[in-house]
């Protein structure tokens, strides 16, 4: 399973360095060599994740080290399915780098040693259906992250071009898409990581009743989702009844970004009800 780890790192770290260089340079090379590499790397990971789950008996959320690695899954995901649509290399090298860091921070981090949260135990001896609903809520929310992880990158993008262009230096931001490209690319990432964590945060909910009785627990991470997901709702409603675009939106989207990374990381420190993750 480490082997497979390391195989998936050496090829994501191989992708980031490819696109990186590739954008530097303007080299007119197909990306179709950069997708194979990051393919590779996504099915060594996916391998990996499948055989850590059969060997510890529990969906491999349960440690920082294990949602950072399935973080860096889905991110790695999310870009071989957008890259279908968008064949932009400034994409790719901007947030390849992502993919790499969330694998590397869970390769350094140590293995969890106790046992699996007791808040997990019941879900664990439960009915096949909600042991199905746990993993199935994880998935959605870390999936809307690396949904919301691509609208950051394009809200970098349009910032960044965004000055260059009013600078008038076109050569420092040449290589990045259009403004309207990183825009429609963010909105339509941030669309569908809106949904996934809706329906992620829905499935939490219908999980924590199936465990206890209780829909809710007022406790940091289920609170900081609840802020996260009004976040993200900001940009998508006003874009849609007051037309925010641009300079705005990438902004919302970096800073829905800073908020899901402190969801992560922030509300585990708190303690509550959510020990795991």
């Amino acid at each position: 399973m480490v082997i497979l780890l390391v195989i998936a790192l050496t090829l994501y770290l191989g992708g980031a360095f490819y696109s990186i260089y590739t954008f530097a340079t303007k080299s007119k090379r197909s990306d179709r060599d950069l997708k194979l590499i990051i393919g590779l790397g996504f099915a060594a990971h996916t391998a990996a994740i499948v055989a850590y789950w059969r060997e510890a008996g529990h969906f491999p959320v349960i440690s920082p080290k294990e949602v950072s690695s399935f973080i860096g899954w889905a991110i790695a995901g999310y870009y071989l399915a957008v890259s279908r649509r968008y064949n932009t290399r400034a994409l790719p090298a901007f947030l390849l780098p992502l993919v790499y860091l969330f694998m590397f921070i869970s390769l350094l981090l140590p293995a969890r040693a106790d046992a699996v949260p007791r808040m997990l135990e019941s879900a664990i001896s439960a009915s096949p259906f909600t042991q199905i609903i746990f993993p199935v809520h994880v998935t959605l929310v870390i999936a809307s992250y690396a949904a919301f992880a691509v609208t950051f990158v394009c809200g970098l993008m349009y910032l960044i071009q965004e000055r260059g262009l009013k600078a008038k230096r076109f050569g420092a931001s040449s290589g990045l898409p259009a403004l309207n490209t990183c825009d429609e690319i963010g909105y339509r990432s941030v669309t569908i990581g809106f949904v996934l964590l809706t329906l992620g945060v829905a499935t939490g909910i219908f999980w924590n009743n199936q465990r206890d009785g209780r829909y809710w627990h007022n406790d940091p991470k289920e609170v900081m989702a609840l802020v996260t997901w009004i976040v993200y709702l900001f940009p998508i409603h006003y874009r849609l009844t007051a037309g925010w675009r641009g300079r705005r939106a990438a902004l919302m989207s970096i800073a829905g970004f800073v908020i899901v990374i402190l969801t992560w990381l922030g509300a585990r420190a708190l303690g509550g009800y959510h020990v795991f993750g």
